[in-house]
């Protein structure tokens, strides 16, 4: 087994210095609130520069309190530590204007109070960074860098099913599962951790491409994050240091994008799906990124026993076999409810609370956003997760009983969606597409989109040649719903049943390719038993059943014969209740799994009727 050097951990007064820091902190809410009224109200200026300049009293107040109060800071290395606190401060500053335009003009927040939200939400990161970096280093822990001095290093060394060795001079938790002593051949990947060749400080971020390399530094160089990588054979990784004390980062933001493409050169793709075995079946889901993907395996596994393949990536051959890729899975704000049984101590439940939160999809969507604005959100995103890592657990933490498949042949592929409950076949091209994008849509974080055609050096259409003879060999469907519960037609989607739902209008083609609507939730014809014969059934005058055309012709006819004043005051009612509905349902959703498919039918009946209304006014 790999090892690695432990490094003392900083003397347990962390309790105290976090309350000695909150109390900094509180005086210098005061300062800054001080100074930030003086600029705007007193001396007129723009609240956004003032909100920047006010930082800079605040910071130099609260840094000669920590130094001197809470962290006992030596003489020897102040002003290296001062420059570092006020880099932290003003790179979490710059990235929160965003964030308080947003409050101000969006919201219509008042900018004194807007300043103070951004500034109290920012403390709890700011202690994290101070107390890990910046203060942290009298015990041989790291220096500002984010190296640990006189510390060996070591080396993690990973076998992907035989397709993939990589080795690495920083640990990669999301390859855990392919931890091996040593390697028995050479490597296909090497991972160095080296600042050499990455400079200093810069305006923009810096992108080139030579010698069969392509280099990505943000704005704090080799200070922040950096790699470089040999696209020619993809065989070598350098990232600069900091990325040894977020490798999170350093394995989502660099290694997978190479580990894609080195699979793909060697004949599989790597997807961005779920995959379970129910019933003997391998089903394919595929969303998304932060749909329910996680939320859908972690149920099928606890209340159905389905086997446990991947949750996020699934390396495919083009026969359609699939091999585990068992990454921890990343518990977000909306998975909680999902994981109420598993065994997890309080406080680590509490803590995912805020951890699944602050990297859930809104949080990645701001990041991008700040991305955009020529801020090192990179660099901004391994400090987070520095301070506060992802909430990650491998599935049998969170479920003992989950049984790990290796490997399996794949027969369905399922596109999970949210909205009105919908199921229908897909064509091979749809399927197609569908993946195609929803592979794209988990690397839109840096540096991928940039050098992405470095990567894929001509093999984009080998990928997308594999991925197709994937798809033409499974049964694909899309399946919606308002409530999140797709995990329970799983089971008959993999045995290549497709029912009606029970309580919800469905949306389905039918064997003469009719759309058609089930509007009773009885469902589908009755099944005789085992040498009974059925009778046919007189046909109701509007049927279990129904062409979706003549629900609409006919709910639309029905609002024809009622005046305008009566129509919009319909209109008005479903409108309402379509949002009490709603909140109903988002509150359900969160607490209990019972009696959310009731509101989820409700709620798809009143927007059936409310869009058909809406849709007879501008007839």
């Amino acid at each position: 087994m790999a090892t690695s050097t432990e490094t003392p951990r900083i003397p347990s007064r962390r309790g105290g210095r976090f309350l000695g820091f909150l109390a900094v902190g509180a005086t210098g809410l005061v300062v800054n609130q001080l100074a930030f009224w003086l600029l705007t109200d007193v001396f007129g200026l723009y609240y956004v520069w003032a909100f920047l300049l006010s930082t800079q009293f605040s910071t130099a107040w609260n840094f000669i309190l920590l130094e001197r109060y809470v962290f006992g800071g030596r003489r020897d290395g102040r002003w290296t530590r001062l420059g570092w606190y006020a880099l932290m401060n003003n790179i979490w500053n710059v990235a929160s204007v965003p964030v308080m335009y947003a409050i101000t003009t969006g919201l219509g927040v008042s900018h004194l109070w807007a300043n103070w939200f951004v500034i109290t939400g920012m403390t709890l990161v700011r202690f994290a960074i101070s107390n890990r970096l910046i203060w942290g280093d009298r015990s041989g822990r790291m220096d500002a860098a984010g190296v640990v001095p006189g510390v060996r290093q070591s080396t993690w060394s990973y076998d992907v099913h035989g397709l993939v060795r990589i080795a690495s001079e920083t640990p990669l938790p999301e390859l855990e599962r392919f931890e091996v002593p040593a390697l028995l051949e050479e490597p296909d990947i090497e991972v160095t951790v080296s600042n050499r060749g990455f400079g200093g400080l810069r305006r923009r971020v810096s992108v080139t491409e030579s010698d069969g390399e392509v280099t990505y530094i943000e704005h704090l160089g080799r200070f922040g994050f950096a790699a470089k990588i040999d696209v020619e054979t993809l065989s070598r990784i350098q990232v600069s240091k900091l990325l040894r004390r977020s490798p999170h980062v350093a394995y989502t933001n660099v290694v997978e994008p190479v580990v894609r493409w080195v699979l793909v050169r060697k004949g599989y793709i790597l997807a961005h799906a779920a995959c379970l075995q129910i019933d003997g079946h391998g089903v394919l889901i595929t969303a998304r990124t932060d749909t329910g993907k996680t939320t859908t395996c972690l149920k099928s596994i606890r209340e159905q026993g389905s086997g446990f393949v991947s949750d996020d990536m699934v390396i495919i051959d083009p026969e359609g076999r699939a091999l585990s890729y068992p990454k921890p899975l990343t518990i977000s704000s909306h998975t909680l409810h999902a994981v109420k049984g598993a065994p997890m101590p309080a406080v680590t439940r509490a803590a995912l609370q805020i951890q699944g939160r602050l990297h859930s999809k809104f949080g990645r969507t701001v990041g991008m956003a700040i991305g955009n604005i020529n801020l090192p959100v990179a660099t901004m995103s391994a400090l987070i997760q520095m301070a506060v890592p992802p909430p990650k657990f491998h599935v049998d933490r969170l479920i003992p009983e989950a049984e790990v498949v290796s490997s399996l042949d794949l027969d369905r592929l399922v596109v999970i969606e949210r909205g009105d409950a919908l199921l229908r076949e897909l064509d091979e091209e749809t399927a197609f597409e569908i993946l195609s994008d929803n592979t794209e849509d988990a690397y839109g974080f840096p540096p991928y989109p940039r050098i992405e055609s470095s990567l894929t050096n001509g093999h984009v259409e080998t990928e997308r040649s594999i991925r197709r003879k994937v798809i033409g060999r499974l049964q694909a469907v899309q399946l919606r719903t308002p409530d999140r519960n797709w995990f329970e037609r799983l089971p008959e989607l993999a045995s290549g049943i497709t029912v009606p739902f029970v309580g919800v209008e469905v949306v389905r083609v039918d064997e003469t390719g009719d759309v058609m609507l089930d509007l009773t939730g009885v469902g589908a014809e009755p099944q005789p038993a085992d040498g009974d014969v059925l009778a046919p059934e007189p046909q109701a005058p509007h049927g279990d059943v129904i062409v979706l055309e003549e629900r609409v012709e006919s709910t639309a006819s029905r609002f024809a014969k009622l005046s305008t004043e009566e129509a919009e005051e319909v209109e008005r009612a479903l409108s309402g209740a379509l949002a009490l509905l709603q909140k109903v349902s988002d509150i359900l959703d969160e607490q209990s799994d019972r009696e959310a498919p009731a509101v989820s039918g409700l709620l798809a009946s009143v927007r059936s009727l409310r869009d058909a209304r809406i849709t007879q006014g501008k007839g």
